[in-house]
């Protein structure tokens, strides 16, 4: 039970070191799924029952071999290319060999709200004075993600999801963390990121019941949740910014 639990947290923790931006002309992800390689967690590894093993080249670096999961031809959209993989040749033949796994699920935590929602009444200020509240957010979208410091994955995901901010600029955008103004201060001007802080918050942690970290709701103009996103990866951005994107257009 103890390796297991390891297991599941160096899947969940340690697969999230910070791979973006590497540099090197092959990249070094370590999780392979069904024949492909990835940099961070598909998602269809949330709430999965699924086998894994921790495969060991010579000179000490580990690939987590995941089993038992069938992945969607646009999850493997985001794999990291054969030809881009250092020793893919060698992972690939390892993975084929004797291995010893062990079976686990995986679980995503549940949130208090549900997509189609209204958000209940709220009122929180931002670290730069600023009041928002379920009143003065309606009639633009609003997104919300959820973050603290000790959170990898929050951290590395800031400039992406800065990004949102100019291809949806007619947005409100609010990062919510318990952690107080000082805390955060360093890692947000480090990271540049643009969204509005809101520090020392539990009025939006408890409406929600965030557990884990990143979680992302987008909301519509007429306080309605339509997305909750738990946990981070490229694809999930993408399909994030894309109900982002429709929600602004709309009437």
């Amino acid at each position: 039970m103890r390796k297991r639990i390891l297991l599941a947290a160096w899947l969940l923790c340690s697969l999230m070191l910070p791979f973006w931006g590497q540099t090197e002309s092959k990249k070094n992800p370590k999780l392979l799924i069904d024949g492909c390689f990835f940099m961070e967690t598909p998602s269809e590894l949330n709430g999965a029952k699924l086998k894994m093993a921790v495969l060991k080249s010579e000179d000490g670096r580990m690939m987590m071999l995941v089993t038992g999961v069938k992945l969607s031809e646009e999850s493997k959209q985001y794999a990291v290319p054969l030809s881009e993989v250092k020793d893919a040749d060698y992972w690939l033949e390892k993975a084929n060999g004797n291995v010893k796994f062990m079976s686990m699920i995986i679980h995503t935590s549940k949130l208090a709200m549900k997509e189609g929602e209204r958000i209940k009444p709220f009122s929180v200020q931002a670290t730069d004075g600023t009041r928002w509240n379920d009143r003065n957010t309606l009639g633009r979208p609003l997104v919300l993600n959820f973050w603290y410091t000790g959170c990898g994955p929050c951290i590395r995901e800031m400039p992406e999801l800065n990004k949102w901010l100019d291809a949806c600029p007619d947005v409100n955008y609010l990062a919510v963390t318990w952690n107080t103004p000082e805390q955060i201060q360093k890692i947000v001007e480090r990271q540049g990121f643009r969204f509005h802080q809101v520090a020392n918050d539990s009025a939006l942690w408890k409406m929600f019941g965030v557990q884990q970290t990143p979680t992302t709701v987008v909301i519509d103009k007429q306080g309605v949740v339509r997305k909750l996103t738990i946990g981070t990866n490229q694809q999930k951005r993408d399909e994030l910014l894309k109900t982002i994107r429709q929600l602004s257009a709309e009437k």
